[in-house]
């Protein structure tokens, strides 16, 4: 392999982090293939463009202050959700959103299966939440047990899950969710629901779900499925009362004009989201069937993106840094995942001609000395 410099910084905390790689190899932004984000590798529909650029056009866009009420976001969010809009609140993102969650429900301890998405155990230490760690195992595929979640411990008011889960992807069937929420509701124990990646799987869906299940908040996110992170718009769907309190407690303005028209308009094309979810099966599963060829253990995954484990005989630092220098390939290195043994990462799917280089890629450098 080509000789590297010594990289002593820690790996980036988030996927997506192209400046800081780009800066600490050596290499142009525009060289790299992003394997490290989830997002939708097709772009963006087309009546979001369409959209923008319409916005663009009127100067009153700009000049005037957003809606404060979001009324139009809410109703194509409760739209596509399959709710009223008094169920719906939006911000700029999922941490806000949660955060704003926990202090209004007044959450004093949290169960966190880990390993998790690592901004949960950030957004439960910034809020003072005492954290109750539930240590997920390779041996399950990092599938929740849900009578352990549930058993567990008796002392917690609240339990955060994500489903697809997140870094593995592994889906669990609605059934087995509610049953966790209903027993749960009868221990008074608040469930938060991360359902980030959920729009590949969207009949597992809980959304719908929210105003019969009151112990209940879901979040999720525009962005990654249709492929606009830039515009950071998420959103939380809880029963009526527990939205309304939400609601008041975030702070106003959270989401511009400009990314609540295009996120509106994401969530109308129907079309898009029909392409995404076929596109995304055929190339998950080449890519997957593709790593495995290689002897790599890859888990199942309902999302767009899926965990390996390198075999035991390799460095996981040395193969991570060999992506990079020698094939401009940036794969989520997962070493920072709480709870997640050495050795595993994360690839998003992308298109077949960049799965198909990555998994070339994995396969010279496996078979190096």
């Amino acid at each position: 392999m080509t000789a590297t410099r010594n990289f002593t910084k820690d790996v980036p905390l988030h996927g997506g982090q192209l400046r800081d790689i780009s800066e600490r190899f050596s290499i142009p932004v525009s060289d790299l293939i992003d394997f490290s984000a989830n997002i939708n590798p097709d772009g963006v529909p087309h009546n979001v463009l369409s959209t923008l650029q319409a916005c663009l056009k009127d100067l009153s866009v700009l000049t005037s202050y957003p809606d404060l009420e979001d009324v139009a976001l809410k109703d194509s969010i409760a739209t596509y959700c399959e709710v009223s809009p008094h169920h719906v609140v939006v911000a700029n993102g999922f941490v806000p959103l949660f955060e704003c969650a926990l202090r209004t429900l007044k959450i004093k301890r949290c169960i966190l299966p880990v390993p998790a998405f690592v901004e949960y155990r950030r957004s439960l230490t910034r809020c003072g939440v005492e954290i109750r760690p539930h240590l997920l195992t390779p041996s399950s595929d990092f599938r929740y047990d849900v009578q352990a979640l549930i058993d567990g411990d008796h002392n917690a008011d609240a339990i955060l899950l994500a489903n697809p889960q997140n870094p593995s992807g592994v889906l669990t069937p609605k059934e087995a969710v509610l049953d966790l929420v209903r027993s749960c509701a009868r221990r008074s124990i608040t469930v938060f629901l991360d359902e980030a990646f959920i729009d590949y799987a969207p009949l597992d869906s809980l959304t719908p779900d929210v105003e019969r299940l009151t112990n209940l908040v879901v979040f999720r996110s525009v962005t990654k499925f249709h492929g606009i992170p830039g515009l950071r718009v998420a959103y939380a769907v809880t029963n009526q009362s527990s939205a309304k309190l939400l609601n008041e407690n975030l702070p106003p303005w959270l989401v511009t004009t400009l990314a609540s028209r295009a996120a509106a308009e994401a969530l109308k094309d129907h079309a898009f989201a029909a392409t995404t979810w076929e596109r995304n099966d055929v190339r998950r599963t080449q890519l997957r069937m593709g790593l495995e060829a290689q002897g790599v253990r890859v888990y199942p995954s309902a999302g767009n993106y899926l965990l390996f484990h390198l075999p035991g005989s390799k460095s996981p630092q040395r193969f991570w840094e060999c992506m990079i220098v020698k094939h401009h390939l940036v794969l989520r290195n997962c070493s920072n995942y709480e709870g997640l043994p050495a050795g595993h990462f994360r690839a998003a799917v992308r298109t077949e001609t960049e799965n198909k280089t990555l998994i070339q890629a994995i396969s010279k450098f496996l078979s190096s000395d």
